[in-house]
Formats: C-alpha cells, structure tokens, sequence
C-alpha cells in the first residue's frame, strides 16, 4: 500500500495486534510466526528479566492462543514494563493476558515447564498518545500481577538506566535488542528467543528518514542494523517484539534503555533505521511511582469479569481470531490478517502471523 505523501510506511512491531490467534479449524500452508531479524539465539539466562505476553482463557475453558503478541521485562515479582500499545483499548487483552518470564522456547507455552502469571491491573501514562500521527508518544505500560513470579528478585530484574550517558559513550557501544519477533515479515524462523545486535542512530537523523519526523520526541531513542548478505536485511526489530527491550551493555551489565515501539513495515529494510524505542530513563519517575502504588491503574481483571466475558462472548474475541483448544496434540495453525490504519504516516499494524501446533 503506498500513500503520496509518506516517505516510508512504519509498522507498530505488534503481532498480536492483527493475528496473535491459532484456529482449531484453520486450514492454511502458509503457517509463519514472529521473531528477530537477522538474530542468533539468546539464552535466557544471559537476560533473565525478558518475559511474554500471550492471551488464553485455559483455566476457563481450556482455550489459548499459541503466540506471544508482545515482549516485556521483569520490573519486580509483580510488575512488567511493555508498550502501551500492547494492551490499550482491548477488552480481551485486559482481562486474558498472561505473563511468562524466561521464555526460551515458544513451543512450551502453555503446557511446559513455565510459569504463567495472570495481570491484574494495567497501567499507562495518561499523556499515551495513540494517535499513529504522532508515532505513540510515551508508549510506556505496566502490568501488575495477580501472582508473584519466582525469580530472583535481585538478578532476575531489568535495570534501569540513572543518566543518557549511554548516547555519548564511544567505549560501551553496544546495544542488543532481544526478544521472540519476525526473522522477516510474516516468516517464522526459530522459536527461540533471539538477540541482535543494533546501532545508535542520532534523533536528528532517525527524524530525516520520516516524512514529519520531526514528531520523533527526545523521549524515543533509534537505532539501525547491520545489513546481512545472506538475507539481504539490516538487524532489527520485528513484528512480535513490541514491549520488548533494547539493552546497552556498560561494560559489566546489561542495561535496559528503551521499550520497542515501531519500525518500517518491512522489517529489516534498507532506510537508516530499522527500530524505534521509547526511552526509559524519561519515565523513571513514572515507573517508580506504579511501583510505590501511587498511581490509578486504567483497568483492572478478576475471575468474575472474565467468566462475564466468556459468558456474554462465548470465547475470546482478538480481531476475528479464535484460540486453539488445549489439546497439544492437535494439529492448529494461527489466522487473521492486517489492519492498516491511514495517517501521517501509516501504520500498517502487523502482517499476517500464522503458525502450527506439533
């Protein structure tokens, strides 16, 4: 889809936004999931403060979708930093949404050896602007947890950066976005968690490669990849890792400094930027407030709200996708299609994401 007046198309890195779903009674040879571009595998316990979001009813009904449709951290035992346009304005995501920390392996969700942590309240800024217009100004949430997650409190959790030192240094230039995204656009090429490495791209040069760029804040931080011969692509982020991190390792520690937010629709293209992040160290103060209780959260789920919506609805309703049955034996694939939303410029949220049970 082209429109005159955009320089390039930007995509939400969002798989669940379109099809995060499986169907039972899909049938389809086009069976593609979400993960990094140009990544190599990421051991979990080399960033143990990744996490997954998926969306399921399976202690309701035995129902759940088999892919993660956003990326988070671990903040605390209860509380996951992620994008805000993971979880705004979808009654099906504020009730069903599950958290697993450390993730490896895609294929053991739901029935592996993992934990799963309902949310229970949603919290986001309330100057989150959804306008695709102004590339989600502070697209920034938190989810806290029904349970506490078992983890080490101590190594277990994202930290945050206490300056922007990390923009000048020229020693520790190292960043490393992580997480379960597209290889390519729409094409599953590993279930593993992935890692690739990206770099710094000045705001002032992020803001030249977008028609109106002038609307890339000083709170969101670009990068760009490498480019590969063998898959013709930069490194960078996907459809699935919205939520997800950008580390800068300091030396000594890796160091959470941004949240993934957008990029071009074609993952991986060939533009000066590949991944667009919100900041973190701009809302420090934020987070340390949801933390300390001081803010309202903009939703909150129960069991009874969500039997009411099981009742009313039949199943969880995610954009015209219907969960699998909880049978990991069957045969499922995912389905759904894109939604394209017109502006300046225009989001093509995420492309076709499908994929088959074992």
């Amino acid at each position: 889809m082209k429109v005159n007046r955009l320089s390039v198309t930007l995509c939400l890195l969002l798989s669940g936004f379109a099809s995060a779903s499986a169907s039972a009674s899909a049938s389809d040879n086009n069976d593609v999931s979400s993960y990094i571009v140009n990544g190599v595998n990421a051991p979990v316990s080399e960033y143990p403060s990744i996490a997954n979001l998926f969306l399921d009813s399976f202690e309701y009904d035995g129902k759940y979708f088999t892919n993660p449709f956003c990326g988070g951290t671990i903040l605390d035992e209860h509380h996951i930093l992620t994008a805000a346009h993971c979880i705004y304005g979808n009654e099906a995501i504020s009730l069903f949404t599950v958290v697993v920390p450390q993730l490896q392996n895609v294929d053991d969700y739901p029935l592996g050896d993992i934990q799963r942590n309902r949310v229970k309240e949603i919290y986001y800024r309330n100057d989150y602007n959804d306008d695709i217009s102004y590339f989600l100004e502070n697209d920034v949430a938190i989810l806290k947890l029904e349970t506490a997650m078992n983890i080490d409190t101590i190594n277990d959790v994202i930290r945050r950066p206490d300056s922007e030192s990390y923009r000048n240094d020229q020693v520790n230039t190292k960043f490393t976005a992580v997480g379960h995204g597209d290889t390519v656009s729409g094409y599953d090429g590993n279930d593993q968690l992935l890692q690739v490495d990206l770099n710094l791209v000045s705001n002032s040069a992020c803001s030249s490669v977008f028609l109106n760029g002038d609307r890339i804040t000083t709170k969101q931080i670009c990068f760009d990849g490498d480019y590969s011969s063998l898959t013709r692509l930069k490194n960078g982020t996907c459809q699935g890792d919205s939520g997800g991190p950008v580390y800068w390792y300091d030396g000594s520690k890796y160091v959470q400094v941004g949240i993934t937010s957008f990029g071009p629709s074609s993952c991986g293209a060939n533009i000066g930027v590949t991944s667009v992040f919100t900041e973190i160290h701009d809302y420090n103060a934020w987070i340390d407030s949801v933390l300390a209780g001081g803010e309202t959260p903009k939703s909150t789920s129960s069991d009874n709200l969500r039997t009411n919506y099981l009742a009313v609805n039949g199943e969880i309703e995610y954009f015209g996708n219907s969960p699998t049955d909880g049978d990991s034996s069957s045969s499922s694939s995912s389905s759904g299609g894109s939604i394209s939303i017109l502006g300046l410029p225009l989001i093509l949220l995420a492309a076709l994401r499908r994929r088959k049970m074992n």
